[in-house]
This record gives C-alpha cells, sequence and structure tokens, in this order.
C-alpha cells in the first residue's frame, strides 16, 4: 500500500465537509443563507488542484494508459454506480414521481454529478495533453490557459454539456497548479511568514468579494470578475495548502479525506433525507443558525457510517 501524504487527506476531508455543510444548509432551509462565494468555490477548487498535485509523480513520464485505466477504475464505474444506486431514494425524498428515461439520460450524459464527471474528464484531457506535449510544462500551461479561456467562452450558452465539457476545461488549470507545484515545491518556501501573509491576504480577497457582491460561482459557471477570482484562487491555494502542510493530522478530517469520493456522492442524498426528517419531526429553522449545524452533525455522522460501510463491504465499488 503506497504512503499517503496526511496533509493531501486532511485538507480533502475539509473540502469535503465544506460541501456537505453547504448541501445540508441548502436541503434543510430550502436555499443557502450563507455567502457560497465565501467557501463553497474554494473547496471545490482546492480539491482539483490537491487532484493535480497527486498526478505528479518524480518527473516520471506519464503512463496515460495506466492513468486512463486508474480514471475510469476510481472515478468513472463508481459514478454509474452510485449514481444509479441514488437515483430512486433521491426521486422519493424530492417527491417527485420517478423518471427512469430521465434518470438514465441523465446518468450517461454526465449529469448526475456535475463535480465528478468533470473531474474525470479534465484528468483525461490533463494526462493526454502531457503525454502529446511530452511534459512540456511551458506549453501545458498554454493549453490549460487556453482551456479556461474556451470554458468562459462555453458558459455565454446556458446548456449543460455533455459530461460537463465546460467544466473539464475550467477544472485543467486548477490540475496545473496542484501538477507544477508539485514539480517545484522544493523550490517553493511556504514559511509561516508566508502563509500568514497569504491567509491575510485571502481574508481582504473574501471581504472585498462580500461587499462587491461579486459571484465566483464554478458549477453552472457563473464568474462575475475574473480578476478577482484568479487572484482568489492564487492567493487561496497558497493560504490553504500552506496552512495544512504546518498543521497537525486530524484524525476525522483524514479519514474523510481518505474516503472523499463516497462522501461527494452520498452528499446529495444524505442532506436531503436527513433535513426532511429533521422538518417533519418538527426540527424548523426559526432563524437559529445553530440549528443547521444541529443537523449538519447527524448528516455527517450518517454519512460517514455508509461510508464506513462501503469501503468494508462492497469495497470494489470504489476500485478497491
Amino acid at each position: 500500500m503506497k504512503d499517503r501524504i496526511k496533509w493531501v487527506d486532511n485538507l480533502r476531508g475539509l473540502c469535503m465537509m465544506a460541501i456537505l455543510f453547504d448541501h445540508t444548509e441548502h436541503y434543510y432551509l430550502g436555499d443557502n443563507i450563507s455567502n457560497l462565494n465565501l467557501y463553497v468555490t474554494d473547496a471545490l477548487y482546492v480539491f482539483i488542484v490537491i487532484s493535480g498535485y497527486l498526478i505528479y509523480k518524480n518527473d516520471e513520464i506519464i503512463n496515460v494508459s495506466h492513468k486512463l485505466k486508474s480514471i475510469m477504475k476510481t472515478l468513472v464505474m463508481p459514478y454509474f454506480i452510485f449514481t444509479t444506486l441514488m437515483a430512486l431514494p433521491k426521486s422519493i425524498a424530492h417527491g417527485e414521481v420517478f423518471d427512469l428515461e430521465g434518470v438514465v439520460i441523465g446518468i450517461i450524459t454526465g449529469q448526475a454529478s456535475w463535480f465528478v464527471a468533470a473531474l474525470a474528464v479534465a484528468e483525461i484531457l490533463f494526462v493526454m495533453s502531457m503525454k502529446f506535449l511530452r511534459g512540456n510544462i511551458k506549453w501545458l500551461f498554454f493549453v490549460c490557459v487556453g482551456a479556461f479561456g474556451a470554458s468562459i467562452w462555453l458558459s455565454l450558452n446556458n446548456d449543460s454539456y455533455i459530461w460537463q465539457f465546460d467544466n473539464a476545461l475550467q477544472a485543467m488549470l486548477f490540475l496545473f497548479v496542484g501538477y507544477t507545484y508539485h514539480k517545484y515545491e522544493t523550490y517553493i518556501k511556504m514559511g509561516f511568514s508566508v502563509v500568514a501573509l497569504s491567509l491575510i491576504a485571502l481574508v481582504v480577497i473574501k471581504y472585498y468579494v462580500a461587499m462587491e457582491c461579486i459571484t465566483m460561482t464554478v458549477w453552472h459557471i457563473n464568474i462575475s470578475n475574473y480578476s478577482v477570482f484568479f487572484a482568489n484562487v492564487m492567493v487561496g491555494s497558497i493560504a490553504i495548502i500552506g496552512l495544512f502542510r504546518h498543521l497537525k493530522s486530524c484524525p476525522v478530517l483524514e479519514w474523510t479525506g481518505r474516503h472523499s469520493l463516497v462522501y461527494y456522492f452520498l452528499c446529495g442524498g444524505i442532506p436531503l433525507i436527513v433535513g426532511k426528517i429533521a422538518l417533519c419531526l418538527g426540527f424548523h429553522y426559526d432563524n437559529n443558525y445553530a440549528k443547521v449545524f444541529v443537523v449538519f452533525f447527524f448528516v455527517y455522522v450518517i454519512t460517514t457510517a455508509l461510508t464506513w460501510a462501503v469501503y468494508r463491504y462492497i469495497p470494489f465499488v470504489v476500485g478497491k
């Protein structure tokens, strides 16, 4: 078994808990009342940056065939399994008539779980670009910037693209950030002062985002100020990654991060079901935000139990 990088698992765990909390708030309250631009966007792009970090393998020439098989085994196959299994329970929880044809089309076209679909396609495009460019980092940069530009153009059309192609093009740049950081991390110094300054800068950026009502939604792509968005991604990546490289491992975050894929597949269904149950039991919001955290606690515990069961009894569904 390969040695795991603890700070990576811890950071992945935090990202997944942030996404789980976002879904909990949305389903329990009926809508999000917190500013998603202050944390959800960061959780999503940081997760992809980490994925890019893990693609780099000590200057080894990437084995495209092996990597593609890995993507199919650990992302695409679980996508089809979990979205199929969750389709009926989610339909019932939503109080909708089960539309088999619509469900099948949604799964086949990559609409059933946008993030996993986009990440899988982005990784495929990224490794194929690396192979074609023979690992030339400069040309890879231009390809990824071009892909991001194409994602902006595609976002002008409100249509949903098959297998989240617009988001996959966008994500290639985030993968590049993580890949490049890993490649040159021995030359990049992230001392306490650098981390502290970047955290302060990130707070300033977030304050500006809140005051100016800037949107930085990455799905569906709705970014109102790309200069601020890029500043947020670069400063945020330095601040968050730098911070977690200095922090001690947290067992809860580490375990969550190690099993993040299943958490993500469950982060839509479990918050929906638990939120409905809470309301049925009379646990209404009534402007007491502490109740959101109470519901989130139960959501996290139940999701964790189900995730443990999946890895313990049916690990093949996640490529184990």
